[in-house]
């Protein structure tokens, strides 16, 4: 009974702490900041990466309100968010057995790695500013941001075989 209330638990908690942090991170910090930057994605948004010229720009329109925005509210919650993203994409490929658990556990961990790596090399280029914000940084936060979508996708993919696969035999609905 224990082990059926935290499985129910996790089963609904999981999912709205990372609801809840991405709400917050993408409802109401995400638009302060677009709004610093005259409307422009932040960094973490650009699934198909972006350029020097494209990083120098944002830099160049970022406010300074918006400086002070992306490098403390939205960094902290950009980093809890990956975490709780990665822990229920995790429970909802439990169980992790043989090679194929293991494929799941490195996706996930991937996933938190490589947007940690962004956030940080993100912040590197927030602190350099655009005059001074080098190729290779630029390159560098670039990569990591495809990267994490890449692992991302990887993940969502195995988390949902994986939550078919648990469905007991005859249920179609999901």
């Amino acid at each position: 009974m224990a082990r059926r209330t935290l499985q129910r638990a996790l089963n609904w908690g999981l999912p709205l702490l990372t609801l809840v942090t991405y709400l917050y991170l993408a409802a109401y910090i995400g638009p302060q900041v677009m709004a610093q930057a005259e409307g422009q994605l932040p960094f973490d948004l650009r699934v198909l990466g972006y350029s020097l010229g494209e990083a120098r720009g944002y830099l160049r329109v970022l406010t300074p309100e918006g400086y002070l925005l992306a490098q403390g509210p939205m960094f902290w919650a950009d980093t809890l968010f990956p975490l709780v993203l990665g822990v229920t994409l995790l429970w909802w490929m439990r169980p992790f057995a043989g090679v194929f658990g293991m494929v799941c556990v490195l996706s996930a961990m991937s996933y938190i790695a490589l947007d940690w790596g962004e956030n940080f090399a993100v912040q590197a280029m927030l602190t350099a500013g655009p005059d001074w914000v080098r190729p290779v940084e630029v390159v560098r936060a670039s990569t990591f941001t495809l990267a994490k979508f890449a692992a991302l996708l990887l993940c969502a993919i195995l988390a949902v075989r994986q939550s078919l696969r648990r469905r007991p035999e005859g249920q179609t609905n999901i």
